[in-house]
């Protein structure tokens, strides 16, 4: 309650002051859902918001009229005028149904609103030589703002005092269990409510879905879900973000990667004396002839020769080796074969 209230005071200033200053133009609000005042001298003669169904909607969900009327009526009024102007002026609605609905539209929105997060509000005045904004059909000189608040006030109020609250955009509703209610005599908005009711909708999506008005539908909700036809469901969790991307470990076993081949350094400035031929940076490199390098003639300058046992192996093979041959070493140990036993 006490942000409503706060932005229950901070739209009343704001609205305040363009009665006083009898300004015209559009005071914008700025928060979630938002909305749009247009005001004439002060006075407010249509509310827009995306929290509510506008007049429009209203009229083709229901059936009234088609989408294709209601856009060449959008089309057909001129500057300053409503879409409905010309429907009611043709006599496919009368002027006494288009105040009726204009008044539920502006009302609704209004609660939306208020009923939102409301951030700042900033006033657009209409640009100088601009044609005058001519109210919808039976509305006179608009509406005077202190009515509007006192009116969406009341239903805030209201909302808040049932038993289960309901938030018109923030709380997903969905039926409960099988529909048992299906051979039950239900009101046939609670029917509608029941049908869009899939989890996935709040109660301004259904009103938007239906053609009715949002705090109807809400407190139609709020409603339903004490009685436990329906119930909120919590808002579907964000898409989580992907891990952050880490560096590979180095491995211990893997080599040390050769620096990249950068820019050579430059090479150290070749003195020159002035009045001399430039050095040439590439010298040519002088042929190999034959008979340049001696080479030596085979003989006793030549690669010295190896000569038998001047290693030594021989002397100490020898003087290792038993003096008997190798008959001794075949002849068996102990007694002879002419020893007698």
């Amino acid at each position: 309650m006490p942000a409503r209230n706060a932005a229950h005071g901070l739209l009343g200033r704001a609205l305040s002051r363009c009665r006083d200053e009898r300004a015209t133009g559009v005071l914008r609000v700025q928060g979630s859902p938002g909305g749009a005042f247009h005001l004439l001298d002060g006075a407010v003669v249509a509310v827009e918001s995306p929290g509510a169904p506008g007049v429009g909607t209203l009229l083709v969900r229901s059936g009234r009229i088609d989408a294709d009327e209601w856009n060449a009526a959008h089309d057909a009024a001129g500057t300053g005028l409503w879409p409905g102007a010309p429907i009611a002026a043709g006599g496919r609605l009368g002027t006494a149904e288009f105040q009726v609905l204009h008044m539920m539209a502006v009302q609704d929105a209004v609660f939306a609103v208020l009923a939102g997060r409301l951030d700042n509000c900033a006033f657009d005045p209409a640009p100088p030589g601009a044609p005058r904004t001519v109210p919808p059909p039976g509305l006179g000189s608009g509406v005077e703002p202190e009515e509007l608040l006192v009116e969406a006030g009341r239903r805030l109020a209201a909302l808040a005092a049932l038993p289960r609250s309901v938030s018109p955009d923030r709380d997903r509703v969905a039926a409960v269990g099988p529909p048992a209610w299906a051979d039950e005599p239900l009101a046939p908005v609670r029917r509608e409510i029941l049908g869009c009711a899939n989890g996935r909708r709040s109660p301004r999506d259904i009103a938007f879905l239906i053609g009715r008005g949002v705090y109807t539908i809400t407190v139609e909700v709020a409603r339903m879900c004490a009685e436990g036809l329906v119930e909120t469901v919590p808002a579907p969790p964000a898409h989580p973000l992907p891990p952050p991307a880490r560096a590979p470990l180095p491995d211990p076993f893997a080599t040390t990667p050769a620096e990249p081949a950068g820019p050579a350094a430059p090479s150290p400035p070749v003195a020159f004396r002035e009045g001399a031929a430039d050095p040439d940076p590439y010298p040519p490199v002088p042929e190999w002839e034959p008979g340049d390098v001696p080479v030596a003639a085979p003989g006793a300058e030549g690669l010295p020769r190896r000569e038998p046992g001047a290693s030594g192996i021989r002397e100490a093979l020898d003087a290792s080796r038993p003096q008997s041959g190798w008959k001794g070493f075949l002849r068996p140990r102990g007694r002879s074969r002419t020893d007698s036993p």
